[in-house]
């Protein structure tokens, strides 16, 4: 395949792509999205093929599945948290959306800037500055799986947070000025 050799890329191609797409569908319990993360995988080694050096392709198709599956799943997560944000700002109890939308935005200013340091420049890093884990594990000088987890506790505790959220609209729409 290193030489481009067609007839190697589809003998991989056919070889290894039932078992990676049953390993991706286990975790994500979707056929359309466990059939893409395959399919991506196999096209970035045939683009990357010149500069790669696999010792052990299995091992590596595996891995590489498995990084595609965990980045597609907190890529789910930030948009489910961003959908429960949309939710909460599209509320029927909301009086005046320009007054939610800010109260909201100090709302969320003032949770992130509780975050311990370097969760708090993650997740600017990520959802305010549109940097990858990669791009921002290289910035920070960490691994990709701390700024990965980082940004899943990040979440979770803003997820934690959300479920008052409405309340404390209703409340501060309600406060005297």
């Amino acid at each position: 395949m290193k030489f481009s050799d067609e007839g190697a890329f589809t003998e991989i191609y056919h070889r290894y792509w039932e078992k990676l797409y049953k390993s991706a569908y286990i975790k994500l319990n979707d056929s359309e999205d466990a059939k893409e993360i395959v399919n991506d995988v196999l096209l970035d080694i045939w683009k990357r093929r010149a500069d790669l050096s696999i010792a052990f392709l299995p091992a590596y198709l595996e891995k590489a599945v498995r990084f595609r599956v965990i980045n597609h799943i907190n890529r789910k997560k930030s948009t489910a948290l961003l959908d429960s944000f949309e939710t909460v700002l599209q509320s029927p109890f909301k009086a005046d959306s320009q007054v939610n939308m800010n109260e909201f935005i100090s709302l969320l200013e003032a949770w992130i800037a509780v975050l311990p340091e370097k969760q708090r420049r993650i997740f600017v890093k990520y959802y305010f500055d549109n940097l990858s884990t990669h791009e921002i594990a290289v910035d920070m000088n960490l691994s990709r799986k701390t700024v990965q987890n980082n940004l899943s506790m990040t979440v979770q505790y803003l997820k934690t947070k959300l479920k008052h959220l409405p309340v404390l609209l209703i409340m501060l729409s309600h406060t005297p000025r």
